[in-house]
């Protein structure tokens, strides 16, 4: 009812969503014609359409969860038109107890993963909420429900996960299903099955000795693989961690997003630094640079290029993060940029009179069509 209630109101956003109602009334108990008259009064009251399939046959007491679920789907890709999607409104809770009730009936590794949010022409656009925010937002707008009463009853498996082995320890573990999440977006990835992020990245680590640097070269904002990095950088540089908290390595790469700098506290003071596509991952604080060269060198964007690639991919070069870049030229906008490391000796080492860039954001400027055949007068800072 509230997945009806969403997408409806979704047109007053713009969206021109065409919607149409099947309802299933399964022949199996009292009270079930009843349900369908609500459903049908409701979708009129919205204006939708509403078409109510009657089974027959199904026996309650003769492996019904199962039989009714291959008639359910039957059902539906009937009643659905070739150029129309099925939605559904499973949520995080049913993809829980559908990945524990696998656990124990399957060996299949791709099984655990959960309920898909997208199988063929099916989606289920709340497989990110939660059954409690579910209820909150239906009981917000007061929409009208019907709690099934054979959800009560211990008979049906996935009743007796819910209401027997989940009740009996979600009080001692209340973030079970934050985890749950985290943890299975992250074996999704890495079987190639997650929508979003790949079985592979854009980031590669250069692991110094007391410091960790991640880092792209790619031009796109792909995040992919990142938490992993992350966690196995605070592994090497503190062996006898018990691991990085799910919602910390989250938060990184929401810092990353958002163009945040940090420094971010992870386990044992280990802290991170961030930039443009750069991770610094350390205990240590940083020290002093100096321009490398006596003079500003000429680069083409090719020289440049390279030059940073063997820059940053060595362990000796890491506190010299975030690899900032001095210019003498004029078709560079002049731009400044918040620094979270080093930043007490990089001002003072940069003249009024020239524009200074993080080396990778550099390269992004640098290698837009217009600026590509252009060459650069600069420095760089380091520590050596």
């Amino acid at each position: 009812m509230v997945l009806l209630f969403a997408i409806k109101e979704l047109k007053s956003y713009g969206y021109s969503n065409d919607l149409r109602v099947l309802h299933i009334n399964h022949g199996s108990r009292v009270g079930q014609d009843r349900e369908a008259i609500f459903v049908q009064e409701y979708c009129e009251h919205l204006g939708i359409e509403c078409h109510v399939e009657e089974f027959e046959g199904l026996n309650p007491s003769d492996n019904f969860e199962y039989k009714a679920r291959i008639k359910r789907y039957e059902a539906l890709y009937q009643f659905a038109k070739p150029d129309e999607l099925i939605v559904l409104a499973h949520h995080i809770d049913d993809s829980f107890e559908w990945t524990m009730l696998q656990s124990l009936r399957s060996s299949s590794i791709e099984g655990l993963i959960g309920i898909p949010l997208v199988n063929n022409r099916v989606i289920r656009p709340f497989m990110c909420f939660t059954k409690k925010q579910i209820t909150h937002f239906a009981n917000s707008f007061d929409l009208p429900f019907i709690v099934d009463p054979t959800n009560e009853q211990m008979k049906y498996e996935r009743n007796f996960i819910r209401g027997e082995v989940i009740t009996a320890f979600k009080d001692r573990h209340p973030k079970y299903l934050k985890h749950y999440v985290y943890r299975h977006n992250e074996i999704a990835r890495r079987l190639g099955m997650h929508l979003i992020n790949k079985n592979k990245t854009d980031y590669q680590m250069s692991v110094g000795e007391n410091s960790v640097l991640i880092y792209s070269l790619a031009q796109g904002d792909d995040y992919s693989g990142l938490q992993e990095l992350v966690k196995k950088a605070v592994q090497i540089l503190n062996p006898n961690s018990r691991g990085t908290l799910a919602k910390q390595l989250n938060n990184i790469v929401k810092a990353m997003k958002n163009n945040k700098i940090g420094p971010l506290v992870l386990t044992n003071s280990i802290q991170v630094y961030l930039d443009y596509h750069l991770l610094l991952i350390t205990k240590q604080t940083s020290h002093g640079l100096k321009p490398a060269f006596k003079d500003f060198k000429t680069f083409s964007y090719d020289e440049f290029h390279n030059l940073v690639i063997d820059y940053i991919h060595l362990a000796k070069f890491h506190f010299d993060f975030p690899f900032i870049v001095v210019i003498k030229g004029h078709w560079l906008e002049r731009r400044s940029f918040k620094l979270s490391f080093n930043s007490d000796y990089i001002c003072p080492s940069i003249e009024e009179a020239v524009n200074y860039y993080p080396a990778l954001r550099l390269l992004r400027e640098w290698s837009k069509k217009r600026n590509r055949h252009k060459v650069l007068r600069l420095n760089y800072l380091t520590s050596l």
